[in-house]
């Protein structure tokens, strides 16, 4: 109120000076009629102007202190899936860009039908009634995030005030701040603790978190990229499903040939340990991998190799463990607790005999035929000389 009466006198004082011009001149000089009212015109001119210029200067001085929110002079388009954005406030208007809802925007000129806006590398005109403003705008950005200012000089100083040279603080390139508003030509930002400061704006960058608008052929692109997505996920699922339904229709299969030679045998399986049918099926083709056209007992002992080994404390105490492990069955690892490209080929296709399975099942159902045995070798390559006791069957010497 002392702001606003202060201002009033002022004027109050001013037209009063105005109005007493043409008689002060009457009354100090001795001029003629004409001489004294071109000098009073002169004068009056010359006070008006000069008052003016100081109001302006006024003006001025308290746009570029003021503190404005971030939301000064922003809107965001509200509209799904997009907002078009004209070359003209018209609608028969050719349109020259996009504003995909929840975009941000810096107001021009605002009207009651049309609205002037710059967002992105579109500039143009959008429905007033597409778009809100102030606390509404800043309401959907925070459903977002927050509005950030980041350094992207070297280095910013940070200000007590815009009216002060008082450095607070230093920030680095790629600092981080919360941005809590503007004043002229400085971003008022605010840190964890709340405390604020001021930095120039050219050294900051300031993030909405929102899209900003497109050109046309910027939306074609971004749509033509959104599509490409689309499809490729869709593949992506597509080839997921495709490759889950022939995982269980492998699982299926192997689960098929594990029940027919359970029930073609002349042993009831009761395992000895808990084991999946992936297990089963390891077991059985990496019997057939190192005895495949061994006798009926040569596949039975390899079986109980492994067995052996999964009991004891000195290997792994699973049969994927033991069988993968390095080193131990010749090309059946990875080297990484996998099987190998040629193994994994094998278990794809299965045993090749169904004594290999059947030789899974019976050694898992407790039937030993290999000691506690847990090593093997080929009869030729064994040194039966260094070991205390073991036993040859066929092309193997187990001990």
């Amino acid at each position: 109120m002392k702001l606003r009466s202060s201002k009033a006198a002022l004027c109050i004082g001013t037209a009063m000076v105005m109005l007493l011009c043409p008689v002060l001149p009457v009354v100090a000089d001795a001029k003629t009629t004409n001489e004294q009212q071109q000098s009073t015109i002169t004068e009056t001119e010359f006070k008006a102007a000069s008052y003016t210029a100081r109001v302006s200067d006024l003006v001025a001085v308290n746009i570029v202190n003021e503190e404005k929110d971030m939301f000064y002079n922003k809107a965001v388009a509200i509209v799904f899936p997009y907002l078009s954005v004209y070359e003209k406030a018209d609608e028969t208007a050719q349109t020259v860009g996009r504003l995909y809802e929840d975009s941000i925007a810096d107001v021009i000129e605002v009207g009651n039908t049309w609205t002037k806006i710059s967002s992105g590398n579109v500039e143009g005109y959008v429905r007033t009634e597409s778009l809100c403003f102030g606390e509404e705008a800043e309401e959907i950005t925070k459903q977002v995030g927050e509005v950030t200012a980041t350094v992207t000089a070297d280095s910013a100083d940070v200000y007590s005030s815009v009216d002060s040279n008082q450095v607070i603080a230093a920030a680095e390139n790629g600092t981080e701040f919360l941005a809590a508003g503007i004043n002229g030509n400085y971003i008022i930002i605010q840190n964890e603790e709340g405390s604020r400061g001021y930095i120039l704006k050219e050294n900051v960058s300031v993030s909405f978190g929102l899209m900003t608008g497109y050109t046309n052929e910027e939306a074609e692109a971004k749509e033509a990229c959104e599509e490409a997505a689309r499809i490729a996920e869709e593949e992506r699922i597509a080839a997921q499903e495709a490759a889950a339904a022939a995982a269980a229709a492998e699982e299926e299969r192997r689960a098929q040939i594990i029940a027919n030679t359970v029930s073609g045998s002349d042993f009831t399986y009761n395992p000895t340990m808990s084991v999946s049918d992936e297990e089963i099926w390891i077991l059985a083709t990496v019997i057939d991998w190192e005895a495949g056209w061994e006798s009926y007992e040569g596949k039975l002992a390899v079986a109980n190799v492994v067995l052996n080994r999964v009991r004891s404390s000195r290997y792994a105490n699973s049969i994927t463990g033991v069988v993968y492990a390095p080193y131990q069955f010749s090309g059946v690892s990875n080297g990484a607790g996998g099987p190998s490209s040629t193994f994994a080929a094998r278990l794809a296709a299965g045993p090749r005999t169904n004594e290999c399975m059947q030789a899974a099942l019976e050694a898992l159902s407790g039937i030993n035929n290999a000691c506690s045995y847990t090593s093997f070798r080929s009869v030729s390559q064994a040194n039966i000389s260094a070991y205390s006791s073991y036993m040859i069957i066929g092309g193997h010497c187990f001990y």
